[in-house]
């Protein structure tokens, strides 16, 4: 890895982290999700940084993949269990980080996720089998007495890749495969009161464009136009210049012509709740955790 690229890695992750902590400051009882995603997305590229996918504000016993849309009143709550998943990119290279944020009473199940992101995170080093991360942060959730969700993994970065290899599970698993020097990871442990498995719900909020198509849609054209723009990074529905009823009808010609990747919310069982914790790590003997904030 030269220096271009490793100091990309930093200073997305510098920013990255900055938002993180910042957006303690943003959730809270009676705040709109609409307007703490766009503070969050206006603070990235304040700081110098681009948004590398559209924030996700997972809240309960939604997972992954949720960002409000243009009209979105949804409030927080008392009792929520926020996840707040920011990702940046310099130059195309990502700093990817989650944090939990509780409105209730719910200390343990977020220090379940928490700790074993910090346990994995001491075992990083060239060489290690990614199976035993995944025992890490599967014994370490188990303690507390919660589950990790099994079906829900961590993931390499790459330029402008939010999900290259590997996939750095959140249980044990048999894998011959081991990490290796200068590759950049994203370690996100995930703790659950429910039954330690997501399912797919029908909304779909983020997308990405993964192959272009010669389509007659006037609109279905300009989000192509737009999507390639990303090269390659997912994109909210929100962002596009577009009324609700038209993209819709877009994006579906787009979906069934292969153009459009869909990413569906994901959730656990109803009444349950979930927490995360994320960091971007380069592997080293000594990790360079990149989304690490001043504090440690």
């Amino acid at each position: 890895m030269n220096d271009e690229i490793f100091n990309s890695y930093l200073k997305a992750g510098k920013i990255a982290a900055q938002v993180r902590e910042q957006c303690k400051e943003m959730i809270k009882v009676g705040s709109t999700f609409l307007n703490v995603a766009e503070l969050i997305e206006n603070r990235i590229r304040e700081l110098g940084g681009e948004i590398a996918f559209p924030v996700n504000i997972s809240v309960n016993n939604i997972a992954a993949h949720f960002t409000p849309d243009k009209e979105d009143t949804t409030v927080f709550n008392q009792g929520d269990v926020v996840k707040v998943d920011i990702g940046v990119h310099v130059n195309g290279y990502i700093g990817d980080t989650t944090i939990t944020i509780d409105l209730g009473d719910n200390k343990d199940l977020s220090k379940a996720s928490q700790d074993a992101l910090a346990e994995a995170i001491k075992i990083i080093k060239p060489g290690v089998n990614i199976g035993e991360i995944g025992n890490v942060i599967e014994q370490t959730i188990k303690k507390y007495g919660f589950k990790p969700i099994a079906n829900l993994t961590g993931h390499g970065l790459d330029k402008y890749d939010l999900h290259a290899e590997p996939q750095i599970p959140n249980i044990r698993i048999n894998t011959d495969y081991v990490l290796k020097q200068d590759q950049v990871i994203a370690i996100e442990p995930f703790a659950t009161t429910g039954s330690g498995f997501v399912k797919e719900s029908e909304t779909i909020l983020i997308f990405r464009l993964i192959a272009p198509q010669p389509v007659r849609n006037f609109d279905a054209r300009n989000i192509i136009r737009f999507g390639e723009k990303r090269n390659g990074l997912p994109f909210a529905k929100r962002w596009l210049n577009i009324s609700d009823i038209k993209s819709r009808i877009a994006i579906r010609e787009l979906v069934n012509r292969g153009a459009l990747y869909e990413y569906p919310i994901l959730k656990d069982i109803e009444g349950s709740k979930i927490s995360q914790f994320e960091h971007t790590i380069i592997v080293r003997d000594e990790p360079v955790v990149t989304t690490k904030d001043e504090e440690g």
